[in-house]
Protein backbone atom coordinates (compact mmCIF):
# COMPACT_ATOMS: atom_id res chain seq x y z
CA UNK A 1 0.00 0.00 0.00
CA UNK A 2 2.87 2.31 0.79
CA UNK A 3 4.51 2.02 -2.60
CA UNK A 4 1.60 2.41 -4.42
CA UNK A 5 0.79 5.55 -2.59
CA UNK A 6 4.05 6.65 -3.56
CA UNK A 7 3.86 6.09 -7.41
CA UNK A 8 0.53 7.82 -7.25
CA UNK A 9 2.15 11.01 -5.89
CA UNK A 10 4.92 11.29 -8.33
CA UNK A 11 2.04 10.55 -11.22
CA UNK A 12 0.39 13.32 -9.81
CA UNK A 13 3.76 15.86 -9.06
CA UNK A 14 4.53 15.07 -12.81
CA UNK A 15 1.51 15.96 -14.12
CA UNK A 16 1.05 19.34 -12.20
CA UNK A 17 4.72 20.12 -13.57
CA UNK A 18 3.34 19.64 -17.06
CA UNK A 19 -0.01 21.78 -16.59
CA UNK A 20 2.46 24.56 -14.97
CA UNK A 21 4.99 24.89 -17.97
CA UNK A 22 2.03 24.75 -20.75
CA UNK A 23 0.55 27.94 -18.76
CA UNK A 24 4.10 29.92 -18.38
CA UNK A 25 4.16 29.40 -22.03
CA UNK A 26 1.11 30.67 -22.94
CA UNK A 27 1.42 33.79 -21.05
CA UNK A 28 4.79 34.22 -22.58
CA UNK A 29 8.33 35.18 -21.65
CA UNK A 30 7.44 38.25 -20.02
CA UNK A 31 6.10 36.38 -17.22
CA UNK A 32 8.67 34.15 -16.81
CA UNK A 33 11.41 37.44 -16.75
CA UNK A 34 9.06 38.96 -13.71
CA UNK A 35 9.35 35.89 -11.54
CA UNK A 36 13.33 35.43 -11.96
CA UNK A 37 13.90 38.83 -10.97
CA UNK A 38 11.57 38.51 -7.96
CA UNK A 39 13.50 35.51 -7.18
CA UNK A 40 16.81 37.37 -7.83
CA UNK A 41 15.93 40.04 -5.84
CA UNK A 42 14.70 38.52 -2.59
CA UNK A 43 17.82 35.86 -2.80
CA UNK A 44 20.66 36.89 -4.66
CA UNK A 45 20.38 40.76 -5.32
CA UNK A 46 19.79 41.75 -1.63
CA UNK A 47 22.63 44.54 -1.09
CA UNK A 48 22.46 44.21 2.65
CA UNK A 49 25.17 42.46 4.77
CA UNK A 50 25.28 42.09 8.76
CA UNK A 51 28.12 42.15 10.17
CA UNK A 52 28.78 41.38 14.18
CA UNK A 53 32.28 42.00 15.61
CA UNK A 54 32.95 38.51 17.68
CA UNK A 55 34.81 38.93 20.92
CA UNK A 56 38.06 37.62 20.73
CA UNK A 57 37.84 35.41 24.16
CA UNK A 58 34.68 33.85 21.87
CA UNK A 59 31.11 34.00 23.78
CA UNK A 60 29.05 37.36 24.30
CA UNK A 61 27.60 38.13 27.83
CA UNK A 62 24.64 39.99 28.68
CA UNK A 63 26.11 43.34 29.31
CA UNK A 64 28.76 43.14 26.56
CA UNK A 65 28.75 46.13 23.57
CA UNK A 66 28.19 44.42 20.46
CA UNK A 67 29.84 46.69 17.36
CA UNK A 68 27.28 46.09 14.25
CA UNK A 69 28.39 46.73 11.16
CA UNK A 70 26.04 47.06 8.23
CA UNK A 71 27.28 47.27 4.34
CA UNK A 72 25.24 48.55 1.50
CA UNK A 73 26.01 47.35 -2.37
CA UNK A 74 26.25 50.43 -4.64
CA UNK A 75 25.16 52.31 -1.62
CA UNK A 76 23.66 55.97 -2.12
CA UNK A 77 23.72 58.97 0.41
CA UNK A 78 20.27 58.32 0.43
CA UNK A 79 20.39 55.02 1.78
CA UNK A 80 18.76 54.41 5.21
CA UNK A 81 18.36 51.52 7.73
CA UNK A 82 15.98 50.84 10.42
CA UNK A 83 17.73 48.57 12.59
CA UNK A 84 15.61 46.50 15.40
CA UNK A 85 16.61 43.85 17.94
CA UNK A 86 13.83 41.18 18.82
CA UNK A 87 11.51 43.31 17.03
CA UNK A 88 11.64 46.60 18.53
CA UNK A 89 13.32 49.10 16.91
CA UNK A 90 16.95 50.95 18.19
CA UNK A 91 17.96 53.02 15.63
CA UNK A 92 17.58 54.65 12.22
CA UNK A 93 21.14 54.83 10.28
CA UNK A 94 22.61 56.53 7.80
CA UNK A 95 24.81 55.89 4.58
CA UNK A 96 27.40 58.09 6.38
CA UNK A 97 27.00 56.16 9.91
CA UNK A 98 26.57 52.40 9.30
CA UNK A 99 27.15 50.80 12.75
CA UNK A 100 25.74 50.46 15.71
CA UNK A 101 27.35 49.56 19.05
CA UNK A 102 24.51 47.74 20.74
CA UNK A 103 24.45 47.89 24.87
CA UNK A 104 23.14 44.24 25.19
CA UNK A 105 22.56 45.35 29.34
CA UNK A 106 18.64 45.13 28.99
CA UNK A 107 18.14 42.33 26.44
CA UNK A 108 17.47 38.32 27.47
CA UNK A 109 19.82 35.73 27.53
CA UNK A 110 19.78 33.12 24.52
CA UNK A 111 19.50 33.87 20.65
CA UNK A 112 18.48 37.55 20.02
CA UNK A 113 17.65 38.70 16.85
CA UNK A 114 18.93 41.34 14.61
CA UNK A 115 17.19 42.62 11.46
CA UNK A 116 18.08 45.45 9.18
CA UNK A 117 15.56 46.94 6.70
CA UNK A 118 16.61 49.36 3.58
CA UNK A 119 14.32 50.99 1.17
CA UNK A 120 16.33 51.30 -2.03
CA UNK A 121 14.94 52.41 -5.52
CA UNK A 122 11.29 51.31 -4.72
CA UNK A 123 12.11 48.09 -2.94
CA UNK A 124 12.33 46.87 0.13
CA UNK A 125 14.98 44.65 1.66
CA UNK A 126 15.54 42.51 4.59
CA UNK A 127 18.25 40.93 6.66
CA UNK A 128 18.88 39.07 9.70
CA UNK A 129 22.04 38.03 12.22
CA UNK A 130 21.22 36.08 15.49
CA UNK A 131 23.74 36.75 18.14
CA UNK A 132 23.28 34.08 21.39
CA UNK A 133 23.93 35.83 24.67
CA UNK A 134 25.14 33.88 27.80
CA UNK A 135 24.22 35.14 31.47
CA UNK A 136 26.64 37.66 33.02
CA UNK A 137 26.52 36.15 36.16
CA UNK A 138 27.50 32.85 37.90
CA UNK A 139 24.81 31.09 39.60
CA UNK A 140 24.44 30.53 43.44
CA UNK A 141 24.80 26.46 44.51
CA UNK A 142 22.13 25.55 47.01
CA UNK A 143 21.06 22.34 48.98
CA UNK A 144 18.35 21.40 51.58
CA UNK A 145 17.18 20.84 54.85
CA UNK A 146 14.42 18.37 55.66
CA UNK A 147 11.91 19.91 57.61
CA UNK A 148 8.89 17.24 57.09
CA UNK A 149 8.24 13.73 55.38
CA UNK A 150 4.86 13.33 53.82
CA UNK A 151 3.11 10.45 52.71
CA UNK A 152 2.66 10.16 49.02
CA UNK A 153 0.97 8.02 46.96
CA UNK A 154 3.80 5.22 44.87
CA UNK A 155 1.25 4.91 42.36
CA UNK A 156 1.56 8.33 41.47
CA UNK A 157 3.38 9.54 38.32
CA UNK A 158 3.55 12.57 39.40
CA UNK A 159 3.51 15.61 36.34
CA UNK A 160 2.43 18.71 37.84
CA UNK A 161 1.92 19.96 42.07
CA UNK A 162 0.82 23.24 43.43
CA UNK A 163 -0.30 24.15 47.03
CA UNK A 164 -3.55 26.36 47.87
CA UNK A 165 -5.39 26.73 51.14
CA UNK A 166 -4.21 23.99 53.28
CA UNK A 167 -4.33 20.98 49.99
CA UNK A 168 -1.89 20.04 47.05
CA UNK A 169 -3.50 19.69 43.97
CA UNK A 170 -1.21 17.23 41.92
CA UNK A 171 -1.85 15.79 37.99
CA UNK A 172 -0.23 12.19 37.39
CA UNK A 173 0.47 11.16 33.92
CA UNK A 174 0.43 7.90 31.67
CA UNK A 175 -1.91 7.04 29.07
CA UNK A 176 -5.01 5.49 31.19
CA UNK A 177 -3.84 6.22 34.44
CA UNK A 178 -3.45 10.40 34.63
CA UNK A 179 -5.41 12.30 37.24
CA UNK A 180 -5.96 15.46 38.65
CA UNK A 181 -6.28 15.42 42.39
CA UNK A 182 -7.18 17.09 45.86
CA UNK A 183 -4.70 15.88 48.61
CA UNK A 184 -4.28 16.14 52.42
CA UNK A 185 -0.44 17.07 52.48
CA UNK A 186 -0.27 15.64 56.17
CA UNK A 187 -1.82 12.49 55.56
CA UNK A 188 -1.87 11.82 51.85
CA UNK A 189 -5.02 11.31 51.63
CA UNK A 190 -6.97 11.94 47.70
CA UNK A 191 -10.26 13.43 48.91
CA UNK A 192 -11.26 14.63 45.19
CA UNK A 193 -9.56 13.50 42.28
CA UNK A 194 -10.99 12.71 38.51
CA UNK A 195 -9.72 10.77 35.55
CA UNK A 196 -8.60 12.52 32.41
CA UNK A 197 -9.45 10.56 28.69
CA UNK A 198 -7.30 7.66 28.67
CA UNK A 199 -6.27 8.52 25.10
CA UNK A 200 -4.30 11.37 26.82
CA UNK A 201 -0.98 11.80 28.75
CA UNK A 202 -1.59 14.30 31.71
CA UNK A 203 0.88 16.58 32.64
CA UNK A 204 1.84 19.87 34.42
CA UNK A 205 -1.22 21.86 36.56
CA UNK A 206 -1.50 25.57 37.62
CA UNK A 207 -4.38 26.91 39.32
CA UNK A 208 -5.37 30.70 37.58
CA UNK A 209 -8.47 32.58 37.94
CA UNK A 210 -10.45 29.88 39.89
CA UNK A 211 -9.42 27.45 36.91
CA UNK A 212 -7.07 24.82 36.90
CA UNK A 213 -5.09 24.51 33.65
CA UNK A 214 -3.42 21.45 32.38
CA UNK A 215 -1.22 20.77 30.02
CA UNK A 216 -1.12 17.08 27.80
CA UNK A 217 2.41 16.20 26.46
CA UNK A 218 2.01 15.07 23.26
CA UNK A 219 -1.40 15.69 22.54
CA UNK A 220 -1.18 19.70 21.71
CA UNK A 221 -4.26 19.93 23.79
CA UNK A 222 -4.76 21.86 27.15
CA UNK A 223 -7.49 21.16 29.62
CA UNK A 224 -9.13 23.45 32.01
CA UNK A 225 -11.05 23.14 34.93
CA UNK A 226 -13.39 24.67 37.43
CA UNK A 227 -11.34 24.53 40.49
CA UNK A 228 -14.39 23.37 42.80
CA UNK A 229 -15.99 20.89 40.77
CA UNK A 230 -12.77 20.11 38.63
CA UNK A 231 -15.38 20.11 35.71
CA UNK A 232 -13.63 20.61 32.59
CA UNK A 233 -15.17 23.91 31.09
CA UNK A 234 -12.63 25.16 28.10
CA UNK A 235 -9.80 23.68 26.08
CA UNK A 236 -6.77 24.76 23.65
CA UNK A 237 -4.00 23.97 21.68
CA UNK A 238 -0.77 24.83 21.68
CA UNK A 239 2.21 23.65 19.05
CA UNK A 240 4.77 20.62 20.19
CA UNK A 241 4.41 19.19 24.02
CA UNK A 242 3.80 20.34 27.21
CA UNK A 243 5.43 19.47 29.87
CA UNK A 244 5.44 22.25 33.38
CA UNK A 245 3.33 25.09 34.11
CA UNK A 246 3.34 27.97 36.26
CA UNK A 247 1.78 31.33 36.27
CA UNK A 248 3.09 34.82 37.44
CA UNK A 249 -1.18 36.26 37.76
CA UNK A 250 -0.48 37.84 34.45
CA UNK A 251 1.15 35.12 31.52
CA UNK A 252 1.12 31.57 32.14
CA UNK A 253 4.78 29.80 31.85
CA UNK A 254 5.46 26.09 29.85
CA UNK A 255 8.04 24.12 29.56
CA UNK A 256 8.53 21.51 26.87
CA UNK A 257 11.42 19.72 27.76
CA UNK A 258 13.82 21.96 26.12
CA UNK A 259 15.56 25.06 27.40
CA UNK A 260 12.58 27.01 26.11
CA UNK A 261 9.97 28.21 27.83
CA UNK A 262 6.99 29.43 25.68
CA UNK A 263 5.28 32.39 27.38
CA UNK A 264 1.09 32.47 26.93
CA UNK A 265 -1.44 35.08 27.31
CA UNK A 266 -3.52 33.99 30.89
CA UNK A 267 -7.22 34.30 29.24
CA UNK A 268 -6.45 33.56 25.30
CA UNK A 269 -3.94 31.02 25.70
CA UNK A 270 -2.48 32.24 23.25
CA UNK A 271 1.57 31.93 22.44
CA UNK A 272 2.88 35.61 23.43
CA UNK A 273 6.46 35.09 23.08
CA UNK A 274 9.23 32.26 24.10
CA UNK A 275 12.05 32.98 26.96
CA UNK A 276 15.61 30.71 26.53
CA UNK A 277 16.71 29.29 29.63
CA UNK A 278 21.04 30.01 29.79
CA UNK A 279 23.37 30.46 32.62
CA UNK A 280 26.81 32.10 32.30
CA UNK A 281 28.09 28.79 30.55
CA UNK A 282 24.88 27.69 27.81
CA UNK A 283 21.22 26.51 27.80
CA UNK A 284 19.96 24.60 30.62
CA UNK A 285 17.86 21.93 28.71
CA UNK A 286 15.24 19.40 29.85
CA UNK A 287 13.16 21.67 31.98
CA UNK A 288 10.17 19.97 33.70
CA UNK A 289 7.82 20.81 36.04
CA UNK A 290 7.78 24.12 37.44
CA UNK A 291 6.26 26.99 40.12
CA UNK A 292 6.63 30.56 39.92
CA UNK A 293 7.95 31.34 43.31
CA UNK A 294 8.64 35.46 44.54
CA UNK A 295 9.01 36.76 41.25
CA UNK A 296 11.24 33.69 39.63
CA UNK A 297 10.41 30.37 38.13
CA UNK A 298 11.66 26.95 39.69
CA UNK A 299 12.13 24.14 37.59
CA UNK A 300 12.48 20.55 37.80
CA UNK A 301 15.31 19.43 35.05
CA UNK A 302 14.16 16.08 33.78
CA UNK A 303 16.15 12.80 34.98
CA UNK A 304 18.72 15.05 37.59
CA UNK A 305 18.01 15.49 41.24
CA UNK A 306 18.43 19.35 40.75
CA UNK A 307 16.18 22.28 40.67
CA UNK A 308 16.81 25.33 38.43
CA UNK A 309 16.14 28.73 39.58
CA UNK A 310 15.86 31.49 36.52
CA UNK A 311 14.75 34.98 35.80
CA UNK A 312 11.64 34.90 33.95
CA UNK A 313 12.18 38.37 32.31
CA UNK A 314 15.56 37.62 30.89
CA UNK A 315 16.42 33.80 31.51
CA UNK A 316 19.25 34.36 33.36
CA UNK A 317 19.97 30.62 35.95
CA UNK A 318 19.69 32.33 39.62
CA UNK A 319 20.69 29.13 41.45
CA UNK A 320 21.14 25.47 41.33
CA UNK A 321 19.45 23.54 43.94
CA UNK A 322 21.26 20.06 44.58
CA UNK A 323 18.37 17.61 45.89
CA UNK A 324 20.83 14.68 45.20
CA UNK A 325 19.59 11.62 47.71
CA UNK A 326 16.53 13.68 49.30
CA UNK A 327 15.26 10.08 48.91
CA UNK A 328 16.39 7.36 51.11
CA UNK A 329 17.76 4.67 48.93
CA UNK A 330 15.56 2.03 51.33
CA UNK A 331 12.08 3.87 49.60
CA UNK A 332 13.32 2.79 46.53
CA UNK A 333 11.14 0.21 44.54
CA UNK A 334 11.37 -1.49 40.80
CA UNK A 335 8.99 1.59 39.61
CA UNK A 336 10.86 4.75 41.53
CA UNK A 337 11.13 7.05 38.96
CA UNK A 338 12.82 10.47 39.07
CA UNK A 339 12.42 13.66 41.17
CA UNK A 340 9.51 15.99 40.25
CA UNK A 341 7.12 17.95 41.51
CA UNK A 342 7.44 21.96 43.03
CA UNK A 343 5.21 23.14 45.27
CA UNK A 344 4.87 26.49 47.63
CA UNK A 345 2.81 27.69 50.21
CA UNK A 346 2.93 31.38 49.79
CA UNK A 347 1.41 31.90 53.40
CA UNK A 348 3.88 29.98 55.35
CA UNK A 349 7.01 30.16 53.24
CA UNK A 350 7.12 26.38 52.58
CA UNK A 351 8.12 24.57 49.68
CA UNK A 352 7.36 20.52 48.93
CA UNK A 353 9.25 18.26 46.42
CA UNK A 354 8.40 14.92 45.50
CA UNK A 355 8.89 12.91 42.11
CA UNK A 356 7.31 10.02 40.19
CA UNK A 357 6.15 7.08 41.94
CA UNK A 358 7.84 8.16 45.26
CA UNK A 359 6.08 6.96 48.74
CA UNK A 360 7.01 10.30 50.26
CA UNK A 361 6.60 14.37 49.91
CA UNK A 362 9.15 16.29 51.52
CA UNK A 363 8.87 19.94 52.92
CA UNK A 364 11.86 21.09 52.54
CA UNK A 365 14.16 24.43 53.43
CA UNK A 366 17.08 25.74 51.21
CA UNK A 367 20.54 26.07 52.46
CA UNK A 368 23.22 27.87 50.30
CA UNK A 369 26.40 26.33 49.82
Amino acid sequence: MKTKHIINIVLFSIMIYALTSCKQENNGSSNNSNNHDTIKLSDKENPLKIEIEEKAAGNNFIGDIIKVNILINEKSESDTVILTVNNVQETILTSDELFYKWNTKETKVGKNIIEVELNKNGKRFRKQKSVLLYSDIKPENYTYKIVNVYKHDVNAYTQGLFYDSGFLYEATGMKGESTVRKVKPESGEVIQSFAISKEVFGEGIVLYNDKIIQLSWESGKGFVYDFTSFKLIDEFSYEGEGWGICTDGKYLYMSNGSHQIKVLEAQSYSEVSTLEVYDHEGAVKYLNETEYINGYIYANIYQYEKIVKFDPSTGKVIAYIDLAGILPMNDYSSTTDVLNGIAYDSTGDRMFVTGKYWPKLFEIKLVKK
